[in-house]
């Protein structure tokens, strides 16, 4: 019998570190250039609130970040805006998509925002999103992978450069 047992558990064992592994999201590599075109609104504010519930069809946890607006570098975006991102936790359960972005109350953030279908999300999961601390920007995107299989190469510089690279090429477009 304990033979027999052996390679199950051994199976079980190789199951579960397997499935405790880190993942990454596949997405498109994105330039600031291609997150400034794709973006419908690219905003510099706060994160005000947050409300993390359930899709109609109770598949899906979705979170409705409130982002207070204090400058609207592209696009006309009102004082406040919505940005909802897949994941949350409701109750006992939680949804974690890898590399998509989240955002804490209180955070200052620069964010590219798009519109998909009925929501506003961020362009490029983490490759849009920017935490400022100490009037310097930075985006994490080391739960994304690409397809080139190159890592990913996270921004980080002064908050004033980046809106002015912004500004340029915002500019250029026609």
């Amino acid at each position: 019998m304990r033979r027999k047992l052996f390679p199950i558990l051994a199976a079980l064992c190789l199951t579960v570190l397997i499935g405790t592994g880190s993942y990454a999201t596949t997405v498109l590599r994105f330039s600031l250039e291609d997150l400034v075109k794709r973006s419908q609104f690219i905003v510099v504010g706060k994160v005000t609130d947050e409300r993390i519930y359930w899709t109609a069809d109770r598949k899906m946890i979705l979170t409705d970040y409130s982002i207070e607006v204090n400058e609207s570098i592209k696009g006309q975006a009102s004082r406040s805006i919505v940005v909802t991102t897949v994941g949350g936790r409701m109750g006992d359960t939680e949804l974690h998509v890898a590399g998509m972005p989240s955002f804490q109350k209180g955070e200052d953030t620069v964010v590219f925002v798009e519109q998909t279908g009925a929501y506003r999300t961020v362009v490029g999961l983490g490759q849009g999103k920017f935490t400022v601390v100490n009037g310097e920007v930075a985006n994490n995107v080391a739960d994304l992978s690409f397809p080139d299989g190159r890592p990913g190469n996270p921004v980080r510089m002064p908050l004033n450069t980046f809106r002015n690279q912004i500004r340029n090429i915002v500019n250029r477009q026609p």
